[in-house]
């Protein structure tokens, strides 16, 4: 026996009484019946059915009102209706089709063709039944991945104190479910803070692996490679054998551009080293902007005799130190204009002073603002540190 729920709507009780006897020879007993559109809502609304055996013309709501409000409720895609109509109603049934019917059933009503109407219109929903659920499955698994993703970088910044001289803040912001930027920031046992930004080469759940292969190596690197003397090494040393440790076992070929910077609060210096990455800035407390330029090594991952030279900067309290993804100068307005440096530029120039925080709200409204709503077309990160003033 089937169990499909299915819901005869005719106003003339003859041919309810016909086509549930056939419905019922063919094994379908799970079977409701209503005389006109408005009876028919009113099932519809109480409980599910699998199918829908829908005449065109009926007092109160004909065929094509029932169509409409459930067009209309997003009931159609779920649920299949067969219209059910005289050979002379042709013209009403294309109209129906157009409306979202699935089929038709023509009177007078024949058994062969019935049961094979009715068997083609359950096999489609029951397939796409086992497709929504196939991606309300992956749509969750997605979810959870994206937490578990954003749970991989540090999203809460402490406040700036006598034990914490550097102040960070962040952003990332996927493109789909999953991304491959990333950042992060972390204080060594001499004091000195490392911090790092990165853009995975793809998209999706291939760079989010990727990514979270990067954030593990440059914690394992940090806190692994010492000179002779005990001191953690310069940023370019450490990225040189990040790299060499991301060119292992890579059989996928992925890499990642990398900034990898140290922060030595005593000495108040920045040290930087860049794996392709964008030029970070540098924007002092009086409010001179300019660009942090380092040689620029090979993305990470592509080849691993590759060597990365270290940059040193004048670090003072109150600088800040921006650095970003290239989703953030490669957003674009539905225009197809980019956001570009000329306009992160102009909206750095103006926060001299301001929190690392403040700074990247601000950043994040600039760019909102230029692109209007267009969909995003790359991830997007942000990293900004500032030194406090000595206590």
């Amino acid at each position: 026996m089937n169990d499909a729920r299915i819901l005869i709507v005719d106003d003339v009780e003859d041919n309810r009484y016909t086509l549930g006897m056939l419905l019922d020879l063919e094994g379908y007993t799970n079977v409701a019946q209503a005389g006109d559109g408005t009876e028919a809502l009113a099932h519809l609304r109480a409980e599910k059915f699998d199918l829908v055996l829908l005449d065109v013309m009926m007092p109160k709501l004909d065929g094509y009102q029932v169509l409409e409000q459930l067009k209309a409720e997003g009931r159609l895609h779920q649920m299949p209706v067969v219209m059910i109509s005289a050979l002379q109603e042709m013209n009403s049934v294309v109209r129906c089709i157009e409306l979202g019917a699935e089929d038709y059933l023509p009177k007078p009503f024949d058994p062969v063709l019935l049961k094979a109407r009715i068997s083609a219109c359950l096999e489609k929903k029951r397939l796409r039944d086992q497709t929504t659920a196939q991606l309300e499955r992956m749509e969750e698994e997605l979810r959870g991945a994206r937490e578990l993703q954003e749970s991989m970088v540090p999203m809460r910044f402490a406040p700036p104190g006598p034990d914490n001289p550097a102040e960070f803040a962040g952003l990332l912001k996927p493109a789909r479910e999953l991304g491959g930027d990333l950042y992060d920031f972390f204080r060594m046992d001499d004091g000195a803070y490392v911090f790092v930004i990165g853009d995975v080469s793809d998209k999706g759940v291939p760079a989010a692996l990727f990514m979270a292969r990067t954030l593990g190596t440059v914690r394992l690197i940090a806190s692994t490679y010492r000179t002779a003397a005990g001191y953690p090494t310069d940023p370019g040393s450490l990225l040189s054998e990040m790299n060499a440790e991301l060119c292992r076992n890579n059989d996928a070929s992925m890499f990642v551009t990398l900034l990898l910077g140290m922060i030595d609060p005593q000495t108040r210096t920045l040290k930087f080293a860049n794996a392709g990455h964008n030029d970070p800035y540098h924007l002092t407390k009086q409010g001179k902007l300019a660009r942090a330029t380092a040689t620029k090594g090979l993305p990470a991952g592509v080849r691993a005799a590759t060597r990365y030279e270290t940059q040193v900067l004048e670090f003072g309290p109150g600088d800040t130190f921006f650095a970003y993804t290239d989703g953030v100068t490669d957003a674009a307005n539905a225009r197809q204009e980019q956001y570009a440096e000329q306009r992160l530029e102009a909206a750095l120039a103006g926060l001299a002073g301001r929190k690392p925080s403040e700074i990247v709200t601000a950043v994040t409204e600039s760019i909102s603002q230029f692109v209007d709503g267009a969909p995003p077309a790359d991830d997007i990160a942000m990293l900004t540190v500032r030194l406090a003033a000595p206590s």
